[in-house]
């Protein structure tokens, strides 16, 4: 062989290490292997429970590392819905507008599957949109992070911005631009 084969068989050998890697990293793993029991399921209202409950134990180490992963699944979670819906136009609409739409064909199928993918999805904005602020909080007055808080309300400004349809989007962007002005 020469070395221009060698060369070439080698890098195709790196690359495919080394995406077998990241796919091992990435989708293999369990975000929520290091979590507590309880957490095992971190959309589960009795970890939401367990946070509380540490929280309220101050081991915000632990909390905020939950909340995080719980952030990441309910975005997983949101991308799935999205996908599921079949009138991919309500998400240009706002909340009235898509309600409005989705009631004129709530008698078919379509609309009742598109409905009931809608509001769970909505419903799971409303869960980031909460974690979201519990984190910026932890990391704004237990670690004296501004960097990082800013960075999960803009976060989630980000997220609202490309879900119109959420109800009641205007106060959670209010919410945020409080939230963002207390801590600069």
């Amino acid at each position: 062989m020469t070395k221009k084969k060698i060369l070439i068989y080698l890098i195709i050998f790196v690359a495919a290490v080394w995406g077998s890697a990241m796919f091992r990293h990435t989708v293999l793993t369990d975000p929520a292997e290091d979590l507590a029991p309880v957490c095992k399921n971190v959309v589960s209202p009795q970890c939401q429970t367990y946070v509380l409950q540490i929280s309220s134990q101050k081991k915000f180490d632990e909390a905020l590392q939950i909340q995080k992963v719980r952030i990441k699944e309910n975005e997983s979670l949101l991308k799935f819905y999205k996908s599921k819906i079949v009138d991919k136009c309500l998400f240009e609409m706002d909340a009235k507008e898509a309600q409005n739409s989705l009631q004129a064909c709530i008698g078919t199928q379509k609309g009742l599957r598109d409905y009931f993918l809608l509001k769970t999805a909505e419903f799971t904005v409303r869960d980031i949109f909460i974690d979201s602020l519990a984190v910026s909080q932890i990391q704004y007055s237990e670690f004296k992070d501004k960097k990082s808080a800013v960075k999960t309300l803009k976060h989630m400004q980000k997220i609202l911005k490309n879900n119109k349809y959420v109800t009641n989007r205007d106060i959670m962007f209010k919410i945020i631009d409080k939230e963002l002005a207390e801590i600069k």
